[in-house]
Parts: C-alpha cells; structure tokens; sequence
C-alpha cells in the first residue's frame, strides 16, 4: 500500500512531528509492524523507536495482542493507535433534519442523536445542532476534541456557506456561528466530500489509492480521491457532474441541458418522467419495483440505467480509478437496471480497457455524520 500523506496540520494531533506523522499513519492504515511504519514514514528503525517510546508510555498508541514474524525472523507485535484518546461529534444537516454521532479515532459509534429542523433560519439550525453535539457529547468520557458538520452545498475556508439549496442558505457563516455556541474547533464540509472521507478512510476505499464515488438521489454527486488526496477545489458543492450530458435525445434539465446526469438519474427527475409517462404520481422505490414487470416503467428505469453505465465509463477513462463506490438515496437503481447499466458501460469503452470494480452501498444518515467527523479529525489548527 502507498504511504499516505498526512493532512496539514489536524487540530488533535498537535504541531508538525514525526509523532503526529506516526498517529495519523496508525490511524489510516493500523495495526502496523514497525517495520512497515517505518517504511511509509521513511524513518529509520532506531529514529522510529525514539519516536514511538512516548507514545506508548502516555498511552497514545499501544501494541496489538497479534503477533506476526517480522522481516529479522523475530516475533513483533503491531502497533495501532488507541481509539478512545480523543472523541468527536459528526452532524448530518439535511433540509428537513439534522443526526449527530459521537465517534472515537477509529469512527466507532457511542451515541447518536437526531432531531427535525423547524426552523431553516441559520441561527435557529445553529441552536439546534449545538444542542444534539452536547447531547451525545455527555456520552464521551473525556471532552471531544472538535465538531464536524457536513450538508450539501458548497462550503468556502473558515466554514462559510456560499449555497445550500435544501437549507435555503447563501453566504452564511455557519461554522462561526457553532463555534460562538460551543467553543469547539468547528469543521464544515459537503457532505459528498464526507462520504468519499468515510469511504476512504475507513469505508469500502480503505487503502486504495485511486477512488471515485458516485451518489444519486436529489441530485447526482461525484467524490474524487488521488494518490490518497481527496480533491476538491472552488465548485465543490455545486454539483457539476450532474449536468455531463448522457443522452442526446433525453429530456431537457431545468438549465436546458438535455439529457444530463440530472435528468436522467435523479430521484425526482424520475418520478416527473414517471408522472408524465404514468399519469399518476409513482414514488422511486415503486417506479424500480415496477419496472421488473415491463412495461413504461421498465422503459425508465432502463433508460436510466443505460445512461449511469455511460457515466461509470465517463468516470473510469478520465481519472483512471482503481475503484467506483456507488451511493446515495436513489442507490437502488443498481440492482434494478443492471443489465442496462452493463451495457451502458460497454457502449462507450475501448474494447479492450480494463472494466473497473463497482462497490454498491447503502448508508443512513449516522454514516454520512461519521464522515463529518473525519473532517473535524483532519481540520488544521487555526
């Protein structure tokens, strides 16, 4: 496995050292050797001992019960960091609700808590998740270290929201407003980009090095992971993938793009072509039910899958990954248009490129806090 680099500076892990270069390795890809820590870290066995000694003495990392013959044909035993040292609240805000989950190192899950969002007025969700974080915070059994909250829309430095279209938002400074109400660091991320975390780290991506993910449901979300990097740059959030065109002949988008992803994948874009198509309102886990019996709906839902297979390829020739994770609310068209969705994959590949793993998963909403809180576990230090 490649060595991962660490990200600049998390809060927890204190300042810039070769021991926080240890925790954060034990952390991604532990239980280690030592030898093989000090491989990924480029240290020597003598410099990776003296770093190590502290950390085992204070409790920070600790030897494994495995033991395993190490490359001197000596027994060792691994090492890997010691989960319950620091704790951390991960919030899932949508337009309706918000879930909070408290999590240790590893994203073990202590306690959660929801609540419904009465109010879309910034101040009233501030008060709100404020509230779940110190009620699951009196399950920690020491303070936690920072907050994370991950929405979909698009999050500038510092935690600003420059547009959450399900919460009604632009320009607010929501990570400032939490701070103000918990005096905790505060990290503030979409919520595609938490998922591709959660996946990466500790999900069906763990170690691998080139990854992408795949939601659908409101809309059509795409996670990228380099050389162990998620990227994300100034459109992060705004759903651009949505609007890759899939389908010449396919319906207009509310933009005027026409057979886009959006159109063609999405939960309600569906359901309106099923109106349309149906003459009556067909909810989307009807409309996949329905299309194994043939028929208009089988017609959609064919149509759909079609053109997610072109999408997976799209996918596959740009960045090159070694993995796609499929998700979402609207997931289940995996399974009901797969033969579509094969031959959308084949229609547009080279003959004789590689075709690449397709992981499918299904998460609820405690996941998607979980990746929010690795992205308060890899906020840097103001």
């Amino acid at each position: 496995m490649d060595s991962q680099p660490t990200p600049a500076h998390p809060t927890w892990l204190g300042a810039p050292s070769s021991a926080r270069d240890v925790l954060y390795q034990l952390l991604v890809d532990g239980p280690l050797s030592r030898s093989a820590l000090a491989e990924k870290l480029g240290l020597s066995a003598g410099s990776l001992t003296r770093v190590t000694k502290p950390l085992l003495t204070s409790g920070e990392i600790i030897e494994t019960d495995s033991r395993h013959v190490g490359p001197t044909g000596r027994p060792t035993q691994p090492l890997e960091i010691v989960a319950g040292r620091h704790y951390f609240v991960g919030v899932k805000l949508t337009g309706t609700h918000a879930s909070a989950a408290l999590v240790n190192l590893r994203t073990d899950v202590i306690a959660t808590a929801e609540a419904p969002i009465g109010s879309l007025q910034p101040q009233a969700v501030a008060d709100l998740v404020a509230d779940l974080v110190r009620r699951v915070e009196k399950s920690a059994p020491q303070p936690v270290a920072a907050v994370g909250v991950c929405l979909g829309g698009q999050v500038t430095d510092g935690g600003k929201i420059s547009w959450a279209p399900f919460l009604k938002w632009e320009d607010v400074p929501f990570g400032d407003l939490l701070k103000q109400r918990l005096g905790l660091p505060v990290s503030i991320i979409n919520d595609l980009s938490a998922l591709t975390l959660m996946e990466h780290w500790l999900g069906s991506g763990r170690g691998i090095a080139n990854l992408v993910v795949l939601t659908m449901g409101a809309g059509v979300g795409y996670g990228l992971v380099i050389n162990h990097q998620m990227i994300t740059d100034a459109n992060s959030g705004l759903g651009t993938a949505g609007h890759i065109p899939l389908d010449p002949f396919g319906p207009p988008c509310d933009l005027g793009h026409r057979g886009c992803a959006n159109v063609m994948l999405s939960q309600p874009s569906l359901e309106s072509r099923a109106l349309a198509s149906m003459g009556r309102p067909v909810p989307y886990a009807e409309l996949l039910e329905l299309s194994a019996h043939g028929g208009v709906a089988k017609t959609l839902v064919d149509e759909a899958g079609f053109a997610l297979g072109r999408l997976l390829t799209i996918a596959s020739a740009l960045v090159m990954p070694e993995l796609i994770i499929l998700s979402g609310e609207g997931v289940g068209l995996a399974a009901a248009a797969r033969e579509a969705i094969d031959a959308g994959r084949r229609h547009d590949r080279e003959a004789h490129a590689r075709e690449v793993p397709i992981v499918v998963i299904d998460v609820d909403d405690t996941h998607w806090a979980r990746g929010a809180a690795i992205g308060a576990m890899q906020q840097p230090a103001p």
